[in-house]
């Protein structure tokens, strides 16, 4: 269990805002008031849960526009410990790459 505080923060959400949702039960994970402090039920991430990772281009004359928005992409979720699953180039010009099979 963590603070609502902390958890607000590491879920990139303001902290008032977190409180808010508790108050009006629209918190979107389980939490209990413990005398003063809330504390929000947390849950681990398996360690085969991946990301998911969309880029998109206007035209195919772009398509060093989309290879560089993967790469960028990409390295972004490595440097977050994040795992990226197989990816998937559409005619659209556009890309994605997701865990685990279709």
């Amino acid at each position: 269990m963590v603070n609502l505080a902390d958890w607000a923060e590491s879920v990139g959400v303001n902290r008032h805002t977190a409180y808010r949702w508790f108050r009006e039960g629209t918190l979107p994970v389980p939490a209990e008031r413990v005398g003063r402090l809330i504390l929000v039920k947390t849950t681990a991430v398996p360690a085969s849960a991946g990301v998911v990772v969309y880029a998109r281009v206007s035209s195919h004359d772009q398509r060093a526009d989309l290879d560089r928005q993967v790469a960028r992409l990409t390295a972004w979720a490595s440097d977050q410990d994040l795992p990226v699953g197989w990816g998937h180039r559409p005619l659209a010009g556009e890309w994605c790459a997701r865990s685990g099979p279709r």
